[in-house]
């Protein structure tokens, strides 16, 4: 039997009506903290984690989001205004990227290492002294009635989240649980704003940075077909490759695809395909996809060619290219 502050947890997140995703953001910084034990037990005998803490752990979601898959977390509104904590996490961005000189993504436990202590502090500052404003206490008000998870002093801007150390153990306990749980929550939610495919797999990654890519010597292999007379031709310049200048490239980038598909891959220079990060491409180049996946399909072993004709009928590449383009 689940244990009724657990089920009170589940009620909250199950209930939550959500205009952007701070509220699953906050859930699940809170149960990041209390299951790797980033808390002091202070005085009382209670459990005490930080808002910074807090912060930080969202600051490390919505990079990872925003960053690798570009993922919008709120409606577009009228005045292009984005949640404060977006706009915090962007401005992060945009100086990593000057202080990198790339705009490669990157995760965000990676990208920490480059980033000034000073700088990052300041970040995390910022968004922690806006989340007593509203998330804190709104995400366990349910038709105006607060269901007990947890301690926290609104009125004093608390820099404090309280837990009794009985809820810290059932948190642990049920960890999964009521993550997976927040973790659709926020996938149901993101697919209200963005078009992208797979947001489950995207959500499910931010956190632990589980993004794995496919060794893609297999497609090289078929796309190599291609060439009859032994001389590979870049996609995108029509020149010549050298046998050891030959990379596969996502041509709708893999970041918004999150997946590899043989219809979305094309074969260019190791320099080309470094150089092009997650740049969205023109109209010519995915005409061009196009006319390259009819004429290869038919040269395709049975399990390429399967996928190839799926993508060639269903017009995969026209499909996807409007969405990751809106």
């Amino acid at each position: 039997m689940i244990p009724q502050y657990i089920n009170d947890w589940l009620h909250v997140i199950e209930s939550m009506k959500n205009e952007n995703t701070y509220k699953l953001a906050w859930g699940r910084a809170l149960i990041e903290c209390v299951h790797y034990a980033k808390y002091f037990e202070n005085s009382d005998g209670k459990y005490v984690v930080l808002l910074n803490d807090i912060a930080k752990c969202m600051l490390k979601y919505y990079w990872n989001q925003i960053f690798f898959f570009g993922l919008k977390q709120s409606p577009t509104r009228v005045d292009g205004r984005q949640p404060y904590v977006v706009q915090y996490t962007n401005e992060l961005i945009d100086e990593y990227k000057k202080i990198t000189t790339s705009s490669i993504p990157v995760w965000f436990d990676k990208a920490e290492t480059n980033i000034p202590i000073k700088l990052m502090e300041k970040t995390i500052s910022k968004i922690s002294n806006v989340l007593p404003n509203d998330v804190s206490w709104r995400f366990k008000e349910i038709d105006r009635k607060e269901i007990h998870l947890y301690f926290y002093d609104y009125k004093a801007r608390s820099r404090q989240v309280i837990f009794d150390k009985e809820s810290v153990k059932l948190l642990k306990e049920y960890f999964v649980i009521i993550s997976k749980l927040l973790n659709y929550k926020w996938s149901q939610l993101l697919e209200k704003f963005n078009y992208a495919p797979r947001i489950a797999n995207k959500v499910n990654s931010i956190s632990d940075a589980k993004l794995r890519r496919d060794n893609l010597t297999k497609f090289k292999n078929e796309l190599l077909k291609q060439f009859k007379d032994g001389v590979v031709v870049d996609f995108y310049s029509g020149l010549p490759l050298k046998d050891n200048d030959i990379s596969v490239d996502h041509v709708i980038p893999w970041s918004f695809m999150y997946s590899d598909d043989i219809w979305n891959l094309v074969l260019t220079s190791k320099s080309h395909n470094s150089s092009k990060s997650n740049s969205i491409p023109d109209e010519e180049v995915i005409a061009k996809l196009k006319e390259r996946n009819n004429e290869i399909v038919d040269l395709l072993e049975a399990k390429f060619k399967i996928s190839m004709n799926e993508a060639i009928a269903n017009d995969y590449v026209d499909k996807y290219y409007f969405e990751c383009r809106m």
